[in-house]
């Protein structure tokens, strides 16, 4: 089945270019398109299906990108939202991400990258940014307080135990510590790559980590297989 996919932008060109981007990739279906946050709103009360994926404008009049996000992620969570802007604003990239954004594009990026961060974020609940935004991001981070992100505040964070992990989960886990890539342990555990993915999104989402080196960090500091 093809990725349900729905574009807000206020201006028409700046939509026909995306729709171009993503013309040629089967992927990819467009399931609707709106010009503001308000008419994507209404869209969703009678879209069927409803778009897996929202291309999403920050500046639109009536209702702008990031109270969108944030009213429909309350309604609909099971839709990823990707930012789709000119602006490298710092503060807005926070602001969207806070709202529920699960990515942050440029629209100079290239048809290749829209379409590997619709399927980042779809699939493997992926977090994917452009190089510059990311930079920006990373500026910010620096410049916080060591206490905001000390990683012994993290760890707290992490129940005793598994931290909530499955076995399954702690099956791939282990895996993931002996250095194998996503297909080696789909053979020695009888899954596919795809499915050895999906996992790791969910370790990561209660290890409260963005990569595997993080993952791997806290198993060996919690000794799981030792």
């Amino acid at each position: 089945m093809p990725i349900q996919v729905a574009i807000v932008d206020d201006k028409q060109i700046n939509r026909e270019v995306v729709k171009d981007k993503l013309t040629d990739y089967k992927e990819i279906k467009l399931c609707f398109e709106a010009k503001n946050g308000r008419e994507f709103l209404a869209a969703l009360k009678t879209a069927t299906p409803l778009p897996d994926v929202v291309l999403m404008d920050l500046e639109m009049p009536e209702l702008d990108g990031i109270e969108a996000i944030s009213i429909a992620s309350a309604s609909y969570p099971q839709i990823k939202f990707i930012v789709l802007t000119v602006f490298e604003d710092t503060n807005r990239i926070f602001e969207s991400i806070k709202a529920g954004a699960s990515g942050y594009l440029l629209k100079e990026d290239s048809a290749v990258n829209i379409i590997d961060a619709i399927t980042n974020v779809f699939e493997y609940n992926g977090i994917p940014m452009n190089p510059a935004i990311a930079r920006k991001a990373m500026e910010l981070l620096r410049q916080m307080p060591v206490h905001a992100y000390q990683e012994n505040d993290e760890n707290e964070k992490i129940e005793s135990g598994n931290a909530g992990l499955s076995d399954r989960e702690m099956d791939v886990l282990k895996e993931m510590v002996s250095g194998r890539n996503y297909k080696s342990i789909g053979e020695r555990l009888f899954i596919s790559p795809l499915t050895v993915r999906k996992h790791a999104a969910h370790i990561y989402e209660k290890l409260h980590v963005s990569c595997r080196a993080q993952a791997i960090n806290i198993a060996h500091k919690k000794k799981w297989f030792n």
